[in-house]
Order: C-alpha cells, then sequence, then structure tokens
C-alpha cells in the first residue's frame, strides 16, 4: 500500500502505526511527484490520532475529539463531508487540488479521503485521483 516515495513512520517503544491508505500523483509542469501516506498511530496508553505525512506539504492530523465536533457540525448542515487541514484548492490560473476530506455519516467521522488533481505540461488539470479509508473506531 505505501509508495516508495514516502513512508510511515515505524512503529516504537511508545507509538503503535498502523498503515491506512498512500496515494501519489505526478505534476508534469513541476516534473515532479506528490506522494501522501495515511497512518493511526496509536499511544501506548491507549490514545490515538490519524496523521497524513506528505511529500512537497504539510502533514494533518485528525484528532478524534475535534472530528467527532466538525462531523457533527457538518452533519447538522447536512454536508456529506468537511475538509481538514492545509491543502490546496485550485486557482485560475492553477488547476491543482489536494483536499483531506472526512465524510461524514450520521454526525459522525464515517472515512476520510485524500483527493489529488496535479496538472499536465500545458497547464491543464490532470485527472482527479484519490484514496479512502475506514474511520478508525
Amino acid at each position: 500500500m505505501p509508495t516508495a516515495l514516502i513512508e510511515a513512520p515505524a512503529s516504537t517503544d511508545t507509538h503503535d502505526i498502523t498503515v491506512l491508505g498512500a496515494i501519489d500523483a505526478y505534476d508534469a509542469v513541476l516534473n515532479d511527484d506528490y506522494a501522501f501516506v495515511a497512518y493511526k498511530e496509536t499511544d501506548r496508553g491507549g490514545g490515538w490520532r490519524v496523521r497524513i505525512k506528505a511529500r512537497h506539504m504539510t502533514g494533518v492530523v485528525f484528532e478524534p475529539e475535534a472530528m467527532r465536533l466538525s462531523a457533527r457540525a457538518a452533519g447538522a448542515q447536512g454536508k456529506p463531508y468537511f475538509t481538514w487541514g492545509n491543502g490546496i484548492d485550485p486557482s485560475a490560473g492553477d488547476p491543482r487540488l489536494v483536499q483531506y476530506r472526512v465524510h461524514v455519516r450520521d454526525g459522525k467521522p464515517s472515512s476520510i479521503e485524500i483527493v489529488v488533481q496535479m496538472r499536465k505540461a500545458d497547464h491543464t488539470a490532470d485527472g482527479a485521483r484519490s484514496v479512502s479509508f475506514d474511520w478508525p473506531a
């Protein structure tokens, strides 16, 4: 599942690491790859969070309580998902898209989706790619 471009950290004496998903995408304008790996980080005491490590971007952390509150608010507004963390939104001059979407079901987080769209050499949008995984219980 992990791509050769980026990997989750190894488990340590204080944290267990479980890989949840990975995706990469080529940006022809930069002639370079973006890569993402998502993993669950569990403390030996039982606390946990989901992290996404990214190549060329800052990572993002999904803490369970923050996701619970945000999912409840999104559900109350009838939204199927909300975005989290620093992504890239398309603009008139740059069609790139990177979003970390937390999907909501019954007011609770149900899955996380990483959506990536890079550029072709002519600066137009390449096809979008995504990977999804269930919200850990």
